[in-house]
């Protein structure tokens, strides 16, 4: 078989002057050739010389760049022949179908701020029960013993006695961490955007459940990452699916929410969780564990965290006080490898250099005056009967529509009957003074068109309620005038 050159229907545009490298360039552009069976299977690609020849490009680059394609399972190599595409049964779609952007995190959500409006889509907690009263007190308390100490900056890891605070409070989560292996950040939003700066380049590869949490997805895509998207099912991902997906390519990292995810309110169960720890050290990849949820559960139906199960040093965990406490303190944690450490901490000094000392003096001693366990308890009190109302709403009102109950969290995942959409059932429900987040919001496609997120956090009693009842009637409008 002689040389064989890219044919002359194939165009590689190379742009130097572009901050993405070249070989990821010409990566993508192979990759689209091959997965749209214009490069036919079992066709052989040009040799290394001939083709940084015609490129104008160092050898090195074709070699990155077809390093790349079989690692991602699109060529194969042949022993003292070259390199060959794939063929195309072993190659399936690995990118999401589905889109995200910062405007759709922002659907109509400043909507709450009207006062007549009964408020089912924000997830933030209601101010009412911020423990306001106890935060004066313990505010005034640590100026009154650190005076202007508390104003001053610290090491770069955080308050150390809040580290110790928080490695002594993980021990009833069944995670063994040392102060010295927490990082204070400033919410978890932070975190995932310093995980994501640390792990993360141009054209990496991050799994997510489908659904998940948008504003993680936007942050991974701001870094130049792929979203592959894994299904997710009541109990966990699909992981014949994971597993299929992981055999093709290799992600820098998978991001997961075991406990009541966002947005379902799916709990992983315990074969889901080891499974994939298995998975990921067969596979050698890195899963960072969005835990901002596990501390409300309702009927103690909640998972130790997946880093409790972590043996191998795999999980990145991240924490945020924001939806038990108060979310402007922005306060959290990471529990990261010992390899990333230093990485991390150069990445959070650039970033804001440090979270507010005060604030983080503050929460050291909610924890050590043990405020913090029995504000922990009023909260999960108070919206057990938020959550209560809202299933008994939903199971009254809602005729047609399905949902799992979660018992935890702060969400009902709720499925739509036919010929009911996500986003016509929203705007005639703004209409009425009622909003909540349509499913086209995390995921698009019919299962967005098919799903709402009821979110119980800062509505009262009376108004999940009413909010749910008139759902129930505009859903039931909805499906008269279908018929």
């Amino acid at each position: 078989m002689g040389e064989v050159i890219i044919p002359k229907d194939i165009e590689i545009n190379i742009d130097k002057s572009s901050g993405s490298p070249i070989y990821i360039q010409l990566y993508e552009q192979l990759k689209k050739y091959i997965t749209e069976g214009i490069l036919t299977e079992d066709s052989k690609l040009p040799t290394i010389r001939s083709f940084a020849e015609h490129l104008g490009v160092n050898s090195i680059t074709i070699v990155n760049a077809y390093k790349l394609l079989e690692d991602n399972k699109l060529v194969y190599k042949k022993v003292g022949s070259g390199t060959y595409v794939m063929p195309l049964k072993a190659v399936i779609n690995l990118e999401s179908n589905f889109t995200y952007s910062l405007d759709e995190i922002e659907y109509d959500m400043d909507m709450g701020a009207d006062e007549d409006t009964i408020n089912l889509s924000t997830a933030s907690p209601d101010p009412k029960l911020f423990p306001i009263r106890d935060f004066r007190r313990m505010l005034n308390e640590v100026l009154e013993r650190d005076g202007g100490r508390a104003f001053m900056y610290h090491e770069n890891m955080g308050y150390k006695p809040l580290r110790e605070s928080i490695s002594k409070y993980l021990t009833e989560y069944g995670i063994d961490a040392e102060a010295s292996d927490i990082h204070i950040i400033s919410g978890a939003q932070q975190g995932i955007d310093i995980v994501s700066r640390v792990l993360l380049t141009n054209g990496d590869y991050v799994f997510v459940e489908s659904p998940t949490y948008n504003g993680a997805v936007a942050v991974f895509k701001s870094r130049g990452a792929k979203i592959v998207e894994i299904p997710l099912l009541t109990d966990g991902p699909d992981m014949m699916e994971l597993e299929k997906k992981l055999a093709l390519i290799k992600p820098k990292l998978i991001y997961v929410m075991p406990n009541f995810q966002n947005p379902t309110g799916y709990t992983y169960s315990e074969r889901k969780r080891k499974y994939l720890l298995l998975l990921c050290k067969k596979y050698d990849v890195m899963v960072v564990e969005d835990d901002y949820m596990s501390d409300l559960s309702y009927l103690d139906v909640g998972k130790r965290p997946l880093k409790g199960l972590d043996r191998e040093g795999r999980v990145i965990y991240i924490k945020s006080f924001s939806k038990i406490f108060m979310p402007g303190l922005r306060v959290g944690y990471l529990i990261i490898p010992e390899g990333l450490k230093e990485n991390v901490m150069g990445i959070k000094h650039i970033t804001d250099i440090y979270t507010s000392g005060l604030m983080q003096r503050v929460l050291d001693l909610y924890f050590r005056s043990g405020i913090w366990s029995k504000h922990l308890e009023y909260m999960k009190r108070e919206y057990s009967l938020r959550y209560f109302e809202a299933e008994r709403s939903a199971r009254k009102h809602l005729r047609g529509a399905s949902f799992t109950q979660p018992y935890g969290g702060l969400n009902l995942w709720v499925k739509l009957p036919e010929k009911v959409s996500s986003v016509e059932l929203y705007e005639r429900c703004r209409d009425r003074k009622v909003i909540f987040t349509p499913g086209t919001v995390f995921i698009k496609g019919e299962a967005g068109e098919k799903h709402i997120r009821i979110s119980f956090a800062a509505a009262g009693l009376g108004q999940i309620a009413e909010g749910i009842s008139i759902i129930g009637n505009v859903m039931e409008e909805i499906k008269d005038s279908a018929k």
